[in-house]
């Protein structure tokens, strides 16, 4: 693949991040994980979009805008960095500045691996080192996703309490209206706080759906609304639930 050692060489002096059991492609996202985007050259840069590019010429994007909806809203399993769409949303934790796991298996991981370390490093400079709280949403570019934009946003972290439903609910309404300002065709929801956050899957995706469905009757928005999964047990309650709900 393109620029492969040059994005080894280069990242592994800024994040002392080394693994050579890993293959290159495991490699440059590891570092990508981990890396703070301090000082990073255009050179830089312009060499990991291109890899990044090509790396996404290999794989299958599917586009938003050609899935089948009712009532505007649509069900679809598959990968979200791979979607072209007017903008993703990415779960993320109250810094939003990435997963620093390398490797990790969480959306926010991927999102910013395929997107690029500019993401990290624009979301460093709009929120200056503070965190936001559950339910708010920052917005940027999605560089090297087809997507136009990610909403990065933070869910509740599951206790069972009745704050977590609101806290949640807070996220899509969120999402929805800054898409509306932005006069957004369409977005693309993940399972919100289902993963390594706790939320049980059949609550938080009645959530999801009543949220979306009172606010597209609410404000009369011609927005399609995905949601997008990644398994199929998690596809069977949110087809189950759009279908029953």
């Amino acid at each position: 693949m393109v620029h492969e050692q040059y994005l080894i060489n280069y990242l592994r002096n800024k994040c002392n991040f080394y693994d050579p059991s890993l293959p290159p492609d495991k490699q440059i996202r590891a570092m990508i994980n981990v890396t703070l985007p301090y000082h990073l050259s255009d050179e830089f840069y312009d060499k990991q979009d291109e890899y990044l590019t090509a790396l996404l010429k290999t794989k299958k994007v599917v586009y938003a805008s050609r899935m089948h909806f009712h009532d505007n809203i649509a069900l679809h399993k598959g990968d979200i960095t791979l979607i072209k769409a007017d903008a993703v949303v990415n779960a993320g934790n109250s810094a939003l500045l990435g997963c620093f796991a390398p490797l990790h298996y969480c959306i926010d991981n991927a999102i910013h691996s395929f997107a690029g370390l500019q993401v990290r490093r624009d979301l460093m400079n709009i929120l200056g080192g503070q965190e936001i709280k559950n339910g708010e949403v920052v917005l940027t570019r999605g560089y090297n996703l087809p997507a136009k934009y990610i909403f990065h946003t933070v869910g509740p972290i599951y206790q069972g309490i009745k704050k977590d439903e609101i806290d949640l609910a807070l996220c899509y309404i969120n999402c929805l209206q800054k898409a509306d300002e932005l006069h957004l065709s369409n977005i693309v929801f993940c399972s919100l706080s289902t993963g390594v956050f706790g939320f049980p899957i059949e609550q938080a995706c009645k959530i999801a759906i009543k949220t979306v469905r009172n606010y597209l009757k609410k404000h009369h928005t011609d927005l399609k609304v995905v949601f997008d999964v990644f398994s199929d047990s998690d596809y069977q309650v949110y087809e189950r639930n759009l279908r029953e709900n």
